[in-house]
């Protein structure tokens, strides 16, 4: 037999020692749901408290106001987005007020948090409309627990991926859901979006009718397929199609040409040839670029505000306090210095976002970079609109107070 202190008395077959550790894991997953199920609960009350008492966060007992504050606050104290902590609290509610079985497996610990949103997703189409007869919503409460009553089951041995495969097919069976009517639903979902993939590269990712994509998909490759040898410059099919994607979307040699300013910062020793810190180029808010990307926008930039630092000389910082409005240069350098919006753990584009004066313009804040800061618009709002406080530090980032006392704190130096 073989002591070990975490796990006690262990057999010496390794299969038994497997199998002990096997099972460690098991509870630990359980002990892990369970406590991410009550997080979750924690956060819907701690919502619905400031539903009720919205004077905590707002002087004219704004609701709405004191949701988006309480939002703020949670996403701060837990470090996750505010989305995250919508989308906790609307799964937790959900599954608390339509899917009691499958949410009692999530408090005992058998079922994930995510494994509930993937129910809670799935049985969109099963909730009654709001104002709708009674005998509408009571077949809508049938239906979802009937719904209730199988998830509540195969939580326990289906993945996640199953998981959602058989939730849609009952959901499908239960609503007599057509193909037609899912793909009209789906059509009002699409959209495009972008996200960072790392050393100065972003994936952007459209949603489209299957037809529409594939159709795209085949003139890109038809069209890189038949790129003429001494263009290709030694490029593979993959790269000519993405060359190719980008170019017409921006619309290149088009009179329709993207003229979207793009704040890039490119240290004038590079454009000399000298050498430069690594990652010295950037665009602003985003990732670093190299050299050479960076040498080729500076040359051909013509949508950009082309910045060689120090970009600041001959830029007005002072104004008359009767001028509201900052000046473009002002909002150039402030959108430059900050790259997102100031408050702590925001990541919004600053070049998006609102110039906020510290000390109000009309109680006699002035319109001065030593006085502006840009804010996004949602924290803007919140700034003006709550009792949260948003402190601007000595080096400009901006510290949230909340009316509970809590005080949102920067990451160290990187």
């Amino acid at each position: 037999m073989v002591i070990d202190e975490k796990l006690g008395v262990i057999p010496q077959s390794a299969g038994d020692v497997l199998g002990v550790l096997l099972d460690d894991v098991t509870c630990s997953e359980v002990d892990a749901n369970r406590s991410a199920a009550r997080q979750a609960q924690r956060v819907v009350e701690a919502v619905e408290f400031a539903r009720r008492h919205p004077e905590i966060y707002t002087i004219d007992a704004d609701v709405q106001m004191a949701e988006r504050a309480v939002v703020l606050e949670l996403s701060l104290r837990l470090r996750i987005s505010q989305e995250r902590v919508r989308e906790l609290c609307s799964t937790a509610e959900t599954a608390a007020r339509d899917l009691p079985l499958l949410w009692q497996r999530a408090r005992d610990g058998f079922a994930s948090m995510h494994s509930v949103g993937v129910i809670v997703t799935a049985a969109g189409p099963l909730a009654s409309p709001v104002g709708a007869p009674r005998g509408v919503r009571d077949a809508a409460a049938a239906a979802l627990a009937r719904l209730d009553r199988a998830a509540h089951e195969w939580v326990l041995t289906c993945s996640s991926a199953v998981l959602r495969q058989r939730a849609k097919k009952l959901v499908d069976r239960i609503t007599g859901d057509t193909a037609a009517r899912r793909h009209t639903r789906a059509m009002a979902d699409r959209h495009v979006s972008v996200s960072p993939a790392g050393d100065g590269m972003s994936w952007l990712t459209a949603l489209l009718p299957a037809h529409e994509a594939v159709a795209a998909m085949r003139r890109l490759s038809a069209t890189a397929k038949h790129t003429r040898k001494d263009t290709r410059e030694g490029r593979t099919r993959d790269q000519i199609r993405a060359d190719l994607f980008s170019a017409w979307l921006r619309g290149v040699g088009t009179a329709t040409a993207v003229q979207t300013k793009v704040f890039v910062t490119v240290p004038v020793q590079l454009l000399a040839g000298g050498p430069v810190p690594v990652e010295s180029a950037s665009i602003v808010g985003g990732d670093s670029i190299d050299p050479l990307t960076a040498k080729q926008l500076f040359l051909d930039a013509r949508g950009f505000r082309r910045v060689i630092t120090d970009p600041v000389k001959g830029v007005v910082v002072d104004m008359d306090r009767r001028t509201y409005r900052p000046t473009r240069a002002q909002r150039d350098w402030l959108t430059l210095h900050h790259g997102t919006c100031s408050r702590d753990g925001c990541t919004r584009l600053a070049v998006d976002a609102d110039l906020d004066h510290d000390i109000p313009w009309a109680t006699g804040g002035t319109t001065d970079l030593t006085q502006l800061r840009p804010l996004c618009p949602r924290d803007h709002t919140i700034r003006h609109r709550t009792r949260v406080r948003y402190r601007t530090r000595p080096d400009r980032s901006v510290q949230v107070i909340s009316p509970t006392g809590y005080a949102s704190s920067a990451p160290p130096p990187f």
